[in-house]
């Protein structure tokens, strides 16, 4: 895979592997060909120094070429501060603006950020997830938190490639596993045991040791403030699939439903 390290690679510090050496060839010739004359000049700044796949890719639509264009500059030093009519970058630079486009992304790494979800304990959700350290097992379930299950979670971002739907499609089909299975069991609440969290979690990160997105100096939203990978999942879909295909309610704390007492 162009995605995991060789251990044997003569040359890690620009790509994983033969494969993703190939892919890092194919792209540099892409970017010289699109940039034309101006190679020499722009190949430096916009050519990645780490290898391919270590970041989302840009799907090139013309950004390129339009480099080239003599109507555009491009800043890539750190922005110190905005006044009323300008752009100033740490080096000194000041460019005036007439409109400002914040293309600053999303709070990926706080995965609830829109309520506030409480444990058996009273700690709330963040505060165990440490704020950008979310961890789930399978990215579906969490230790302290009965019968809840979150869709999209901690590590399930498909990196091989492939759907994220399909993903979630997984997801869910292993949620309604473990509701059938409640149901049959007459349970009313089940809880994922800390102990198989805490080893799935493991295996997670040992996996991302080996994988582009852990590469020496690479930065990426990825990442928490920490260095671990939170958001990508290091699971070929096929793997995720195998792994909630059936829900192994062994793994799950469970309480019996109480009986209702009549008044």
């Amino acid at each position: 895979s162009a995605l995991h390290k060789d251990p044997d690679w003569e040359h890690p510090e620009r790509s994983l592997n033969a494969q993703n050496d190939g892919h890092r060839k194919y792209f540099t010739d892409y970017v010289i060909s699109e940039l034309g004359d101006e190679a020499p000049e722009l190949l430096e700044r916009v050519l990645p120094s780490y290898p391919p796949f270590g970041k989302r890719m840009l799907m090139d639509n013309g950004w390129y070429q339009m480099l080239r264009n003599p109507k555009v500059q491009l800043v890539d030093e750190r922005v110190s501060k905005i006044d009323s009519t300008s752009l100033v970058t740490e080096d000194g630079g000041e460019y005036e603006a007439d409109v400002l486009v914040l293309a600053t992304g999303f709070d990926v790494l706080n995965f609830i950020t829109t309520y506030e979800a409480k444990g058996r304990s009273g700690a709330s959700l963040m505060s165990q997830w440490e704020n950008d350290n979310a961890k789930a097992y399978l990215g579906t379930v969490v230790p302290n938190f009965p019968n809840f299950f979150t869709l999209y979670g901690p590590n399930l971002q498909p990196g091989h490639g492939g759907s994220l739907i399909f993903v979630v499609e997984m997801q869910v089909r292993y949620i309604m596993d473990v509701i059938q299975k409640m149901l049959d069991q007459n349970l009313g609440a089940v809880e994922i045991r800390q102990e198989i969290h805490d080893s799935y979690n493991e295996d997670v990160d040992r996996a991302h040791t080996q994988m582009v997105w852990t590469h020496p100096g690479m930065e990426s939203y990825y990442r928490n403030e920490g260095g671990r990978i939170v958001v990508n999942s290091p699971w070929r879909n096929v793997d995720f699939y195998s792994m909630t295909r059936e829900a192994d309610l062994s793994e799950y704390l469970t309480e019996p439903v109480p009986e209702l007492v009549a008044d």
